[in-house]
């Protein structure tokens, strides 16, 4: 059998709401008990690694605060009044001239009451779809806006009644049910624990409420039936009327109670949610409840109560006041503290008045002095000391009432000196944020003015760019402290809530207790107190702003959360003008630099001209001549597979570099690419050939890589053949000792070939281009880099290894020293190495040639654990057998 007990805490459970989990099972049979233990260690666990939400409700489960039948009831009445307002709104055009001339004020209240209810209706339903709670408190609406059908629909489908006779009327009034669906919502709103006393009371109260509202819609089906059959009286019809509406809004006023009695258990933002709540429903329902309360014991004509005076006005406009407010309570992301607000707004009321009424006291003191002795002449006027005081204070007044403004900022620096100053250091600091020119200049700003607004030191943690390494998390501007993973829980409650957050150990309403361990102990390291989000123009945070303990070695309280969620709000601002300034810089940087002119027969590369100085016409070429405004182009060296070579000068550091254009990258590729050239600059051997930066233009990615002028080992072969012995072996043991410096890195070169060995000024060999023939191939390479040099293993689909670099430098040593490749020839080269079917080339007849050769073919012809596993063990092997 379903226990609406288990069903109701695994909702709350998955929402990630507090339950009173001893009252609990306290209520619950010994047989479910084990359930709700277990229940209760699963809660333990999701509260401890999702933030529990601080703002408006999630969608719920299935509502249990109704039995099956009460519930039914209540899909019925909103059925009826749905109905019944389409059919109002479909009759009333055509009807309404007649309504308006019997009824007259009574119909434009009628109509107003309609469409008011009808649009709160239609608000809270559609603009809170995803939260229960709006929807519920629509749903009350709804019901409430099939009163004045009630009496609008008879007189628009039968006419008016005749005189003398009670009007004819409709015995469907689902606004009875309007109470039911209140108590359902106070049983969700505000959130706080479950299953407490006041919540199983609102459950209860909720059957009660549709139990009561069928009675009372039968019991006014049989008194009206009466009434028009007059067997009862006419009186007895309308007090039976006010009765029932009285009875209704106390329902509803009941409902309202229980609300403030669950806020008191609330978490701090919902109980203020639920008092500004109670605040608008009583100036709403108080007008309308307070008349019912009347009619039954003082009554009277009820029509008259409906006439368009000032009284009606007044109280109309108190009613709308209180709905809109009503909507802010329940659709706002964050409601601000109603008490903070009423109490800043009544002491400027008051010193306002206070001003004013001391500079009309003296004025008026003066003419009631003038007007007591008529008779008096204006010299003798002038005589009295007590005019002259009276005149003097009435310029001293008028002074005052000139400069109002300044005076009344004045006492409110003097009232709350914190709040003043607070007003200060925010202008200051906004006024600075505006000039900034760079991050760290922000920081410092941000930096003065807390310790200027709170008297507390801070820091603040701002996002890198997407392509820093530590793009996933929010760090200082400036090295130093640990940064806080945007994946943190601190971030998505920061996120959720976009309010400061208590995470001291010892603050009030702290978060400290349930944050993960790891990101305790970095609250503890930044011995923060509070942390306030830096909101940019997104749903994600800009940044992150860590304030310490004031300097007095006390807590920033409430009172300093506005000032720092209005500072992270115009740092936002500021930091959001300094990205969108530098991509701007950057875009249009890369836009305005048009392409070079290349020689397609020479490779010469100038900025303008239509001819080059050999004769041939220039071209367009895939760079412009002046690179990121510092590496200027001065001719094509080669084209590969991946794209074009060109020799550059880079005029800041009076050097040359080697531009090389890598083609079909992504936008995500390049970011990889600029991340690994950036981990592999920080490889340094002799025999690998530096990284100097990524740059890009239009879309385009070019790799600044060290200058070669020797040459490549490509070039030696294909220009003298063969390669001495000893020349062959420096070559491949300095290329031996890269690799193991590449791969003690934890990165594979995968293209390990003659033309990605190159020569320095000085003879030395060098490797080129490792690790980033994999990121720049994408899906449109073999993974692997050439298939002439890929070993047996990856042709057949296994994982790249060390092993797989080590075997291509054994097929580069056995070309160096033959000059030729070792599985060339007519057939397959891939077949070939599948076979490991070496070409055998004539030996050579250089002394040691042969030795060497003997040494590669074993290498290629073993399987992959008789081979050497590591760079170092082939340096090893080829040692051994040059020196013998």
């Amino acid at each position: 059998m379903r226990d609406p007990l288990l069903f109701d805490l695994a909702d709350a459970v998955a929402a990630n709401q507090d339950v009173d989990w001893d009252r609990c099972v306290r209520r619950a049979p010994p047989g479910h008990r084990r359930a709700l233990d277990n229940l209760r260690a699963v809660a333990r666990v999701f509260a401890a690694l999702v933030p529990r939400p601080a703002g408006r409700a999630t969608a719920a489960g299935r509502d249990s605060s109704a039995g099956s039948v009460a519930r039914r009831a209540l899909g019925v009445a909103v059925a009826v009044a749905v109905f019944e307002i389409v059919l109002t709104l479909a009759l009333l055009p055509r009807a309404w001239d007649a309504y308006w001339r019997e009824h007259g004020d009574l119909a434009l209240f009628l109509l107003s009451h309609f469409v008011g209810h009808l649009a709160s209706a239609v608000l809270l339903i559609v603009g809170g779809r995803y939260d229960r709670r709006a929807r519920l408190l629509g749903i009350y609406f709804l019901l409430w806006t099939a009163l004045p059908p009630a009496h609008m629909l008879p007189d628009f489908l039968w006419g008016p009644p005749p005189p003398g006779r009670l009007p004819d009327a409709i015995y469907l009034y689902p606004f009875a049910f309007a109470p039911a669906v209140l108590w359902a919502f106070a049983g969700e709103f505000p959130r706080c624990r479950r299953r407490t006393a006041l919540d199983d009371a609102t459950r209860r109260m909720t059957r009660v409420s549709v139990w009561m509202g069928a009675g009372l819609l039968v019991q006014f089906m049989v008194v009206l039936t009466l009434a028009r059959g007059e067997v009862l009286d006419a009186a007895v019809f309308f007090v039976s009327w006010d009765v029932d509406f009285a009875l209704l809004s106390l329902l509803d006023m009941a409902a309202v109670v229980v609300i403030a009695l669950r806020a008191r258990s609330a978490p701090p933002a919902e109980a203020r949610r639920a008092r500004l709540f109670v605040t608008a429903f009583v100036v709403w329902m108080g007008w309308v409840t307070a008349y019912d309360v009347v009619e039954v014991f003082w009554p009277g004509t009820w029509a008259s109560n409906f006439r368009w005076d000032v009284l009606r006005m007044a109280g109309d406009t108190v009613r709308v006041a209180g709905v809109v407010t009503l909507w802010y309570a329940v659709l706002a992301d964050r409601v601000l503290d109603l008490r903070t607000v009423v109490r800043a707004t009544w002491r400027r009321l008051m010193v306002r008045r206070s001003i004013g009424l001391a500079a009309a006291t003296p004025l008026v003191a003066l003419g009631w002095r003038a007007g007591s002795d008529p008779d008096r002449s204006l010299s003798e006027l002038a005589a009295d000391p007590l005019v002259r005081i009276l005149c003097a204070a009435t310029l001293i007044a008028g002074l005052t009432f000139a400069f109002r403004e300044r005076i009344l900022v004045r006492l409110n620096a003097w009232v709350d000196p914190r709040r003043a100053d607070h007003r200060n250091a925010l202008a200051a600091a906004t006024s600075a944020l505006a000039q900034a020119r760079d991050v760290p200049q922000v920081s410092s700003i941000v930096a003065a003015a807390v310790r200027r607004g709170c008297g507390a030191p801070a820091d603040l943690l701002v996002a890198p760019a997407p392509s820093d390494p530590h793009a996933g998390y929010f760090a200082a501007p400036a090295a130093g402290g640990a940064p806080l993973a945007r994946a943190s829980a601190i971030v998505h409650v920061l996120e959720a809530t976009r309010a400061p957050v208590p995470v001291h150990p010892d603050a009030a309403a702290s978060a400290f207790a349930w944050l993960p361990w790891a990101e305790a102990q970095w609250v503890v390291a930044r011995e923060a107190t509070v942390l306030a989000p830096v909101t940019g123009p997104g749903a994600d945070l800009a940044g992150v702003l860590v304030v310490g303990r004031r300097f007095d070695d006390g807590m920033v309280g409430a009172d300093d959360f506005p000032f720092l969620e209005a500072l992270g709000t115009a740092v936002g601002i500021a930091v959001d003008r300094l990205n969108l300034l530098r991509a701007s810089a950057l875009a249009g940087r890369e836009q305005d630099a048009a392409p070079g002119r290349e020689c397609p027969a020479c490779g010469h590369v100038a900025e303008t001209g239509d001819r080059c100085g050999c004769g041939a016409a220039y071209v367009e070429a895939p760079t412009p001549a002046l690179l990121a405004g510092k590496f200027r182009m001065q001719r094509r060296l080669g084209v590969g597979g991946m794209g074009v070579v060109y020799l550059a000068r880079d005029v800041s550091l009076e050097r040359d570099v080697a531009v090389k254009t890598l083609d079909g990258t992504s936008a995500a590729g390049l970011v990889r690419l600029k991340q690994e050239a950036r981990t592999l600059a920080a490889v340094t051997h002799p025999a690998i050939a530096g990284i100097h930066g990524v740059e890009s233009w239009r879309g385009r990615p070019l790799l600044v890589v060290e200058f070669l002028p020797g040459g490549t080992l490509a070039d030696r072969i294909r220009r003298n053949g063969r390669i001495r012995p000893a020349g062959a072996a420096g070559v491949a043991a300095a290329t031996a000792g890269g690799l193991a410096a590449l791969h003690d890195a934890g990165y594979l070169h995968g293209d390990v070939k003659p033309s990605n060995v190159g020569f320095a000024e000085d003879g030395s060999a060098k490797l080129l281009d490792f690790g980033l023939a994999r990121l720049a191939a994408g899906e449109r390479f073999l993974p692997g880099g050439t298939a002439a040099y890929l070993s047996p293993e990856l042709l057949a689909g296994r994982p790249a290894a060390a092993a797989d670099d080590v075997w291509a430098l054994g097929v580069v040593l056995y070309e160096m020293v033959s000059g030729r490749h070792p599985f060339g020839g007519d057939a397959d080269v891939t077949e070939r190495i599948r076979r490991r079917r070496i070409h055998r080339a004539r030996p050579p007849a250089a002394p040691g040639s042969t030795a060497l050769l003997a040494f590669a073919e074993s290498m290629l012809t073993a399987d992959r654990p008789a081979r050497p596993r590591t760079a170092r063990a082939f340096a090893e092997a080829l040692r051994g057998v040059s020196s013998g």
